[in-house]
C-alpha cells in the first residue's frame, strides 16, 4: 500500500462514514481536496466526536489524510481501522500489510530487526544505529528493543520506504516505521477491549480520555497480555508465553488559538519467554525432530549461579523495563509553524537466550543491557504545505549512553575457557541539520530540493574480556582491550519534481542521497581486531511512481519503482575466531544494487464493499564482495575438526531477499435489523522466500520457504449501545512458516511464525 490512507470513501453520500473498528464505530476523515489545495493549517485540533464513540481524527500530521495523494512519496499508512482488521497485535505482524518490509526478531532476543526494500542492519548486539529507524510520534528509538509493548492505542502507524532526515529525526538509508499513539480528546471517552484465543493468549486493553478544564485535556492507556506460546519441548512443556504490561499517559494544554503544549509518557515491564529456535541441523549428535514447533533448552546451574540469575527457571527468557518521557511544543505565527520535541528513553534489559536450542546447558547467553538516549529537535516551515512555495528546516540532536555485558557459556568447546563476559561501555551523539524547498514552478509543476548534514561520534569505552571457570567462578584471565571510536560527518540531499496531470493523477520522480553512521561489533571479544569499526554506508536512490483516483474516489490505483546504487552497505557477516569458531561480525559490501516495484489498490465496488490490495518486488545482488563463507566453514569444521577460514567471492551473487509480497482484503459491513451491524473480512498475505544476510548464496535449510496466509473475522456490532464481538481466525491453513534463522557453532535454528489461531475479541466504549 503506497497511499497514506484507507478511507477513499465518496464525497456524494457524506464528508464523513462511519466504519466498524474492533466493535467501536469510528468516523474515517474525508479525503482531501484533489486539487490539492487545502487551507492553511492552524494550531493542531481535534475535531468533536460523537459522544461515546471513539475517533480516527483528522490531524495536520504529514500523511494522515488524502493530501497525500499529492505528496512525491510512497508511505504506507495502516490506519486505526485496519491494524484490529488484520489483528496486528506484534511487530512482526505489520510485514503481513505493508510490501517489501521485512521485521525479524534477532535469533533467541527480543530486539527486532527492520528491512524496508532490503536495506536494514541485522543488529544483534543491539548497539548500532538501525537502518531502518523506529519511531515513536516523532521520537526516534535508535535501540530496536526499546519497541517492546508500544503496540495499543494507536491512531496508525506509518511506513516510509528510501533514505530519511530530509525533514526531521535522524539519517537512515532505509527509512522509517513511525507509530502514531491517539491523542487526548476534549469530550469524555473510555473502552476496553477483551482479546481471548489459542494457546491461553489472553490481551487486555482500555483508554481513558477528555477533559480536564477547557484548555486541558488528558489520555491514559494500558495494555496487558499474557499466554500465546505455541512452541513446547520434547516433554510436552510449553514455551513461549507472553507476560507484559504497559501503560502510556498523554496531557495536552491548548495555550491559545496559536500554541499547545503535550506531555507524554510511556512505562513497559516485559517477563515473557521470547521466541526461541527450532533445530534443523547440528553436528553434535543432538536429535532434530520435524515439528518446527519444537525447541529445547537447557541451563547450567553453574553458570545460573555466576551471573546471578535463578537457575530454578531454565527457560529462555526477558527480565526488561522500558520507560520514557517527552514534552512537545507548537506555536503557530503569521508566517510559519515552530515545533519542538524533547525526550527521554531509558531501556533496563535482562535477557537470557539459548543459541543452541538444545537441552545442553552451552550456547547460553546472558546479556545486560542498561540504555539511555536523549533527543532534542527544532523545526520550522511554513504553514501552508501546498502554498507555491514552501519550506522548512530544523536541527536534530540525540545523545546515547550505553552500558553493556554479557556472558557465553562455551563449554562444549576444547581449549576454550568454559564461560566468557565481555564488559563495556558505548557513549555517541549525534546532530543533524537539515532544510527542504519546494517550488511551484508551473500550475501543475512542483520541483522539489534538501539538503542535511549530520555527523555522528561514538566510542566504545574500556572493553574488557573475562574468563570464568564454571566450577569455582574464579576469574582465570582478563583482557582489556581499550577503547576505539568511529566518527562520520556527511552531507545527503534529495532533488526530485511531481507533476498534477489532471485533477486525479499525479506523477513524481525523486532521486537522493542517504547514509548511516558506522559502528562496533561487540560479541565474544577475543581478539583486538574484533573491534575495528564497520564503515558508513551511503545510497543512492532514483524512484518514480504515480497516484490516482477514479470514478468519483471509488477507485485508487497507486505505483511506484525503484532503484538503489548501494556502496559499503552494512551487513551482518561472521568472523573466524578460533577455538570458538564462527561468531558474527559487521562487514561492509564495498559495492550492491537493489531494485524493486509497489503497487497499491483500493476498491468500493458498492455500498458496503471495500477490496484492497498491494504487490511488493525487490531483487538486490552483490557486485562486488568478499568475505567468509560461513556455511563452508562450519561445515569443514564439522568434517576435520578444525577450524580454519573459507572465503568466497560474492560477485554478482543474490541477497536472497524476500522477491515478492503479496497481501489483500476484501471487507463487507451490512446493517442487521435497526440498529445493528455486521462485517465480514477474508484478507490473505503471501511472502517469498528468503535467505538470512549471514547465509549469501546458500539454498536448502538455509532459505526460508514461501508462505501465504489467510486470515478472516466476523464482527457483531451495536453502534448505539456501543459494544461489539469478533470471531477470527488467523493463519487458517495452519501453514508452517519460520520468521528468521540463526546460528551457533555447528547448530543451525529457526524461529516460527505462529500456528492458526482462533479467537473471540469483546469491545465497550462510553
Amino acid at each position: 500500500m503506497l497511499l497514506p490512507c484507507r478511507a477513499a470513501l465518496s464525497f456524494r453520500k457524506q464528508a464523513i462514514m462511519t466504519s466498524v473498528l474492533a466493535g467501536v464505530i469510528l468516523p474515517l476523515p474525508a479525503l482531501a481536496d484533489t486539487s490539492g489545495q487545502t487551507p492553511p493549517a492552524t494550531a493542531p485540533t481535534r475535531a468533536k466526536p460523537p459522544a461515546s464513540t471513539e475517533a480516527v481524527m483528522v490531524s495536520a500530521r504529514r500523511g494522515a489524510s488524502g493530501a497525500g495523494q499529492h505528496n512525491a512519496h510512497s508511505e504506507t499508512l495502516i490506519s486505526r481501522q485496519e491494524l484490529a482488521n488484520r489483528n496486528i497485535r506484534v511487530m512482526t505482524d505489520i510485514q503481513r500489510v505493508a510490501p517489501n518490509l521485512t521485521i525479524q526478531p534477532s535469533f533467541g532476543s527480543g530486539a527486532l530487526n527492520f528491512t524496508l526494500r532490503g536495506v536494514g542492519l541485522m543488529d544483534f548486539t543491539q548497539n548500532n544505529t538501525p537502518s531502518t529507524m523506529p519511531y515513536l510520534d516523532g521520537v526516534a528509538l535508535p535501540v530496536s528493543i526499546m519497541t517492546t509493548g508500544m503496540m495499543f492505542d494507536l491512531d496508525d502507524i506509518s511506513i516510509a520506504a528510501g533514505p530519511s532526515g530530509y525533514t526531521h529525526g535522524q539519517a537512515t538509508t532505509g527509512g522509517e516505521i513511525d507509530f502514531h499513539t491517539a491523542d487526548p480528546t476534549h469530550q469524555f471517552h473510555a473502552g476496553i477491549t477483551e482479546d481471548i484465543a489459542s494457546y491461553g493468549r489472553n490481551r487486555v486493553e482500555g483508554y481513558v480520555s477528555g477533559p480536564i478544564s477547557r484548555s486541558v485535556s488528558f489520555r491514559i492507556a494500558g495494555q496487558s497480555m499474557t499466554g500465546g506460546g505455541y512452541q513446547h519441548n520434547a516433554a510436552g512443556q510449553g514455551f513461549g508465553n507472553a507476560n507484559l504490561g504497559a501503560l502510556r499517559a498523554k496531557l495536552k494544554w491548548d495555550i491559545d488559538d496559536t500554541s499547545n503544549l503535550v506531555i507524554g509518557g510511556h512505562w513497559t515491564t516485559d517477563q515473557s519467554e521470547y521466541a526461541s529456535g527450532h533445530n534443523l541441523y547440528n553436528s553434535y549428535h543432538v536429535p532434530v525432530t520435524q515439528d518446527l514447533y519444537q525447541t529445547e533448552w537447557g541451563l547450567d546451574p553453574r553458570f545460573a549461579k555466576i551471573i546471578g540469575i535463578d537457575g530454578s527457571n531454565t527457560k529462555p527468557r526477558e527480565d526488561n523495563i522500558f520507560w520514557g518521557a517527552n514534552v512537545r511544543y507548537t506555536k503557530n505565527f503569521s508566517w510559519g509553524r515552530l515545533s519542538t520535541i524533547s525526550a527521554y528513553e531509558m531501556a533496563d534489559e535482562h535477557e537470557l537466550t539459548n543459541q543452541t536450542d538444545s537441552i545442553l546447558s552451552y550456547g547460553n547467553m546472558f546479556r545486560n543491557n542498561q540504555t539511555n538516549v536523549f533527543s532534542q529537535e527544532v523545526k520550522l516551515e511554513s504553514i501552508d504545505p501546498n502554498a507555491r512555495f514552501h519550506w522548512e528546516t530544523g536541527m536534530y540532536y540525540s545523545r546515547s549512553r550505553m552500558a553493556q555485558n554479557f556472558w557465553y557459556d562455551s563449554s562444549d568447546r576444547p581449549g576454550t575457557t568454559p564461560l566468557n563476559e565481555t564488559r563495556y561501555r558505548q557513549n555517541q551523539q549525534n546532530f543533524n541539520q537539515y532544510v527542504q524547498l519546494s517550488y511551484r514552478i508551473l500550475p501543475k509543476l512542483r520541483l522539489i530540493g534538501a539538503i542535511l548534514h549530520e555527523s555522528d561520534d561514538r566510542q566504545m569505552l574500556n572493553v574488557t574480556s573475562t574468563n570464568y571457570n564454571l566450577d569455582t567462578g574464579a576469574t582465570e584471565g582478563k583482557t582489556n582491550f581499550g577503547s576505539s571510536g568511529a566518527l562520520s560527518n556527511q552531507f545527503g540531499g534529495r532533488v526530485g519534481a511531481q507533476y498534477q496531470f489532471t485533477r486525479n493523477i499525479m506523477g513524481y520522480v525523486m532521486f537522493s542521497r542517504g547514509f548511516k553512521p558506522g559502528g562496533f561489533s561487540a560479541n565474544i571479544t577475543q581478539q583486538a581486531a574484533q573491534l575495528r569499526p564497520f564503515k558508513p554506508e551511503q545510497i543512492l536512490t532514483y524512484e518514480g511512481g504515480f497516484k490516482t483516483m477514479l470514478f468519483d474516489r471509488r477507485l485508487r490505483l497507486n505505483a511506484a519503482g525503484f532503484y538503489y546504487d548501494y556502496r559499503d552497505q552494512q551487513i551482518l557477516g561472521t568472523v573466524l575466531v578460533p577455538p570458538y569458531g564462527v561468531l558474527g561480525g559487521y562487514v561492509n559490501a564495498p559495492r550492491s544494487y537493489i531494485y524493486g516495484a509497489e503497487f497499491d489498490a483500493e476498491a468500493h465496488p458498492f455500498h458496503g464493499m471495500v477490496l484492497t490490495q498491494n504487490f511488493g518486488y525487490q531483487n538486490g545482488v552483490y557486485t562486488q564482495f568478499q568475505s567468509l563463507n560461513r556455511s563452508a566453514t562450519t561445515a569443514n569444521f564439522a568434517a576435520t575438526g578444525v577450524w580454519q577460514a573459507i572465503n568466497t567471492n560474492y560477485d554478482n551473487v543474490n541477497m536472497g531477499l524476500a522477491n515478492l509480497t503479496l497481501s489483500g482484503a476484501a471487507t463487507y459491513t451490512w446493517n442487521v435489523f435497526r440498529d445493528y451491524r455486521m462485517t465480514f473480512d477474508v484478507d490473505y498475505s503471501y511472502r517469498g522466500r528468503q535467505t538470512q544476510p549471514q547465509y549469501i548464496g546458500q539454498t536448502g535449510i538455509y532459505r526460508s520457504p514461501a508462505y501465504f496466509l489467510v486470515n478472516s473475522f466476523l464482527t457483531f456490532a451495536a453502534p448505539k449501545q456501543h459494544w461489539s464481538v469478533t470471531v477470527y481466525g488467523q493463519n487458517l491453513a495452519d501453514r508452517r512458516y519460520w520468521l528468521s534463522a540463526g546460528t551457533q557453532a555447528t547448530f543451525y535454528g529457526v524461529i516460527p511464525g505462529m500456528p492458526r489461531f482462533v479467537g473471540a475479541r469483546i469491545n465497550y466504549t462510553y
